[in-house]
């Protein structure tokens, strides 16, 4: 199973409605679940749901992760080590995620799909991708000065 997540502060209809399309077309074949939190689009073709108090067990339950890049998120399942590919939300404040996102990108730790077009090879690289394991004595600090540039 496939577990998609949008977030619970802002929808994020584009991506929800790539996936469903990607199941239409027959280039998502597993079963697909879906958060779509405060979202327009309701996809005809997937499980969802819009808000529960811990998506944990989806998490947990899933083959593959795709998420919107928040950064709780997105160390979540860097910590849980589970594979997943980040989709930044451009309705972000500052367009915040694709520039926490291209940092992580850049050590290594993360699948970032920046055009939903190409989400379908990235769907297929989640499966053999190994991330870097991430230097977590220091996160605490890159964090910090991350959020002050």
């Amino acid at each position: 199973m496939i577990f998609v997540t949008v977030g619970t502060t802002i929808w994020f209809d584009e991506l929800i409605e790539t996936i469903n399309q990607l199941v239409v077309s027959g280039q998502i074949y597993e079963p697909v679940v879906c958060q779509i939190g405060n979202g327009r689009y309701v996809p005809e073709n997937c499980e969802y749901f819009r808000f529960q108090k811990s998506i944990d067990k989806w998490i947990y339950q899933s083959s593959l992760v795709i998420s919107h890049g928040g950064t709780g998120t997105v160390l979540s399942l860097m910590d849980m080590q589970k594979p997943f590919v980040a989709v930044a939300n451009p309705m972000g404040a500052d367009d915040h995620q694709s520039q926490f996102l291209e940092r992580l990108e850049r050590t290594g730790c993360v699948l970032w799909c920046r055009n939903l077009e190409d989400l379908p090879h990235f769907i297929r690289k989640a499966a053999t991708f190994r991330p870097r394991p991430i230097d977590t004595e220091h996160l605490a600090d890159n964090i910090k000065a991350f959020l002050e540039s």
